[in-house]
């Protein structure tokens, strides 16, 4: 075996190895696909050209109503943490503190700008985290029709918070550039948020999919009742 197929098949076998779960099949579809290649440059550029597989970041696939009470609780729980929710606030504290403390225009806009970020962040996240609970109670997880229903419903507030959230974020940005002194440094801090938005539209399609998923399985259970 020559260098160049050796590391066309090394390459595929890790892509295989750290694919997302729900991209599993088509990166070992690709692996296959490397090691029947007769040429080893095709292979290489085939083992190259595969790697986006990593930048698709997919759930395992809901194959059964029977999976989603678990999918529903582990969903549900990623909100536990407090300091998700409570670390918004106490920084927007500090800055309102700040606020008073500052003497120049620019800081306290910048103050001002991380304040209304800030604590406009934490009072969306805590107003989905109370609706959630509202929502939560142990039965639910026996009836997996129902835990259906709330899982598809929690997946479409999420996917509207993630939306919501966005314009917070830029204040934010907007507010450490200020506060800092120097409008050079919003490019530094927007920089990220727009590196951040193709993760973000990743999580639209996924939910979007997860959405699909479970309407095909409550669809599939009418057909089944209904025959």
């Amino acid at each position: 075996m020559t260098l160049v197929r050796r590391l066309a098949l090394t390459i595929s076998d890790h892509v295989e190895r750290w694919a997302s779960p729900g991209c599993k099949e088509w990166a070992e579809g690709l692996e296959r696909e490397a090691a029947v290649i007769e040429n080893d440059w095709a292979a290489l550029r085939w083992s190259l050209g595969s790697t986006r597989v990593l930048l698709d970041r997919r759930p395992a696939p809901l194959t059964s109503l029977d999976e989603i009470p678990a999918e529903t609780q582990k969903f549900m729980e990623g909100f536990r943490n407090p300091l998700v929710f409570y670390m918004p606030i106490i920084n927007g504290l500090l800055f309102f503190l700040l606020f008073f403390q500052v003497k120049s225009i620019m800081e306290r806009a910048g103050c001002a700008f991380l304040v209304l970020g800030l604590i406009t962040t934490a009072i969306l996240l805590l107003m989905y985290r109370r609706r959630l609970y509202m929502l939560w109670y142990d039965d639910i997880f026996d009836d997996p029709v129902a835990c259906a229903h709330l899982y598809k419903e929690q997946v479409k507030r999420r996917d509207k918070l993630g939306i919501s959230v966005l314009p917070s974020l830029l204040c934010i940005a907007l507010g450490a550039s200020l506060y800092v002194r120097d409008i050079f440094y919003l490019w530094f801090l927007v920089a990220p948020l727009l590196l951040l938005l193709p993760v973000i539209l990743q999580v639209r399609r996924n939910n979007l999919h997860r959405i699909e998923e479970i309407d095909a399985l409550l669809a599939e259970r009418d057909s089944v009742h209904t025959l």
